[in-house]
């Protein structure tokens, strides 16, 4: 493509992002400095929506972008936007001190900050701990007969259950069946365990299988009942407020496509690393999100993904704002992950 189409495209995008209002030869000739006749600009506009870049709602209309058109704009066209000092310094003093400990808390209770710096929906994809590897597992006492088994898995993730027994266990047999098992668990997944060998250490201690085997019941109903990705959501309420909403069948087609937990796994799949990926309507792997583009940046700890933060929006977003505030975001918590 020429520099000159370049430049329409551009500011085609530019303003439909802004107004949501197809765009006409004369608005690009009164509010852009082409230097080009409006009669120009407009067989300029035609050959670019003959080559896929731009599309027309009615004859009579100017144009708008196509996804291959936004595709080109994010690809080659973009200009990144800077981020102010003064959202770098809201965004350091709310995002300091991630305790990795607690790594999926913060990143949920942190969800209605990046919605609301983006003014767009956010989504907190967490892999499933199933896959996640052990660091500590501990089980407290917290009345006669009942214990609290904690588990932190060294992605950050917490998981926490209470056991009621039949049977007391004293205080210095629950300190060293926690040793035990921490010295067959720690840095394995929990499938990977060898149970048999850990029973044959606690036999020690003359404790009850039954009992025995109701502990290990609980370590393994808080691993397998998340086999799943859990997902988290903040700032719906911000594509509402975009005019294309005006209708409630809208209003409703967009509730129900956030209703829809389990689609979303394939839409935040983000194989992207420590990069920015963007998925532009027709991108988007299911049926509902084609009207929409969605921004991806994945929290990283030792090659490990921890999290997909994902921010939706309808395909007019802002890109050049919204990439440079998520990278911003995923690189910052990543060099603060403890």
């Amino acid at each position: 493509m020429n520099e000159r189409k370049s430049k329409i495209l551009y500011s085609i995008i530019q303003d439909f992002i802004y107004t949501g209002e197809p765009v006409g030869s004369r608005t690009l000739s009164r509010k852009y400095n082409l230097g080009i006749s409006s009669a120009t600009i407009r067989n300029e506009m035609s050959d670019l929506e003959e080559l896929g870049f731009l599309e027309q709602v009615h004859i009579s209309s100017g144009r708008r972008p196509s996804n291959k058109g936004y595709r080109l704009y994010v690809d080659k066209l973009m200009k990144p936007k800077q981020i102010s000092n003064e959202e770098k310094k809201y965004i350091e003093s709310n995002l300091l001190n991630l305790d990795l400990f607690d790594f999926e808390n913060i990143l949920k209770s942190k969800l209605s900050l990046i919605s609301k710096l983006t003014n767009l929906a956010c989504v907190l994809k967490i892999p499933s701990v199933i896959e996640n590897s052990i660091k500590s597992i501990e089980f407290i006492e917290i009345s006669t007969y009942s214990l609290l088994a904690v588990i932190i898995t060294n992605e950050g993730i917490i998981r926490n259950n209470i056991i009621k027994l039949n049977r007391i266990i004293d205080h210095k047999s629950i300190s060293v069946i926690n040793k035990i098992i921490n010295d067959h668990c720690i840095s394995r997944r929990f499938e990977d365990i060898d149970l048999d060998l850990v029973w044959e250490s606690v036999q020690c201690l003359n404790l009850d299988r039954n009992i025995f085997d109701q502990l290990i019941l609980i370590l393994r109903n808080l691993f397998m009942y998340d086999t799943e990705a859990s997902y988290y959501f903040e700032g719906i309420d911000n594509i509402l407020s975009y005019p294309e909403f005006n209708s409630i069948d809208k209003v409703r087609e967009l509730v129900c496509f956030f209703n829809n937990i389990n689609r979303f796994n394939g839409l935040l799949n983000c194989d992207c690393g420590n990069n920015i990926q963007i998925k532009i309507g027709e991108e988007n792997s299911i049926e509902e999100a084609k009207n929409y583009s969605v921004v991806l940046g994945n929290c990283i700890r030792n090659g490990k993904v921890l999290g997909t933060i994902g921010i939706i929006g309808l395909t007019r977003m802002d890109y050049a704002k919204i990439v440079t505030m998520v990278k911003f975001l995923i690189d910052f918590i990543n060099t603060n992950i403890d």
